[in-house]
């Protein structure tokens, strides 16, 4: 069975029907994350070192926490609405850093075209002056990921690879 890191965002919760959606399907690690932790560096490497995800899946902070260590580590991902800019903190990451970037991977970026939080058009930007290699999805959401686009966006990256 293949596993599944899932990383929440700043204010959302590491349970819920995403987390069940993916349990249903993977072995899956949700912890709950405090992204003002101090030890937050450390713990984000002992999990991905200890639990060796095959994907991870992050949204928000959790998606910008997820490119780093998928950046990092090489692992296969999908990432919602990444806060690579205009974050509201900075989380303690001093090894992962993001200008660093792993030309051999490949990230799969969904973006809500009604992103009120963070600009999809100045992520895309970025990511296109890092060169990073990227699949772009656009999908009619905000901020907060509806269910159904979680579920879609599983099934085209990530379901036919279990």
């Amino acid at each position: 069975m293949k596993k599944i890191l899932y990383l929440h965002g700043l204010e959302s919760s590491n349970v819920g029907d995403k987390v069940d959606f993916l349990k249903e399907r993977a072995n899956v690690l949700a912890p709950k994350i405090d992204y003002e932790d101090d030890n937050i560096e450390e713990q984000l490497l002992y999990m991905v070192e200890s639990f060796q995800p095959d994907f991870i899946i992050g949204s928000s902070m959790g998606g910008f926490v997820g490119y780093m260590l998928a950046n990092r580590y090489g692992i296969k991902n999908l990432l919602f609405n990444p806060a690579i800019h205009d974050r509201s903190l900075e989380p303690e990451l001093y090894s992962l850093p993001y200008d660093f970037h792993n030309y051999d991977m490949e990230f799969n970026i969904v973006f809500g075209k009604n992103d009120d939080v963070i600009d999809p058009e100045v992520s895309k930007e970025i990511l296109d002056r890092w060169e990073v290699r990227v699949n772009f999805d656009e999908v009619d959401m905000g901020h907060r990921v509806d269910y159904d686009v979680f579920v879609d966006m599983y099934n085209k990256y990530i379901g036919n690879e279990l």
